[in-house]
């Protein structure tokens, strides 16, 4: 189940890269406690999200279980999906100061782990590793948002893709692993 857990961690943290990617064309900066901050976040909310997975594991079959995990997967990959394709993109700067200070960090760390909540849940359904599963997502989310901050600081001036582009393909990756989830 480790490959899973790591392939949703990913597919979960994925829209973090954008984010940093975003950040690093503004030349807007988030402190080492700041990106703390957003690991700490990611890691409870995504700890919560295992304990409500696996307190609904009590109530129903296994069999159920794994259509009820894929079922939320695919809601979430078309959520995402949707939302990406509608919405602006989000800086949590709210006072423009090129910076992300704590209180904004704190909202960037919720809007970041809002969809780790529900593929927590549905994760945790489908037998993902419940020990290693909150660190997978916190890590992924620290690393895409360093990546993305690094790359967008190099790609200030050639930068052509639409910001939503990491949204939407986690969308479509968490439809597609939902999909296989109920096929195989």
């Amino acid at each position: 189940m480790l490959p899973n857990s790591i392939i949703l961690a990913i597919t979960s943290s994925i829209d973090s890269l954008g984010i940093g990617i975003t950040y690093g064309i503004r030349s807007i900066y988030i402190s080492n406690i700041g990106k703390f901050i957003l690991f700490i976040i990611s890691f409870f909310i995504t700890s919560l999200s295992l304990f409500f997975g696996n307190i609904i594991k009590l109530f129903f079959s296994e069999y159920l279980l794994r259509y009820i995990g894929s079922l939320i997967l695919i809601f979430m990959g078309v959520l995402l999906f949707l939302q990406s394709l509608k919405k602006e993109d989000i800086s949590f700067d709210f006072d423009y100061s090129n910076s992300i200070d704590l209180k904004e960090c704190m909202y960037l760390g919720i809007a970041l782990s809002l969809d780790s909540f529900c593929i927590g849940i549905g994760g945790t359904i489908m037998g993902i590793s419940n020990i290693l599963f909150p660190l997978l997502i916190s890590f992924f989310q620290f690393l895409f948002l360093n990546l993305g901050n690094f790359l967008g600081r190099q790609l200030t001036n050639i930068s052509h893709l639409p910001n939503n582009i990491w949204s939407i393909i986690s969308g479509i990756l968490l439809i597609v692993i939902g999909i296989f989830k109920v096929i195989l």
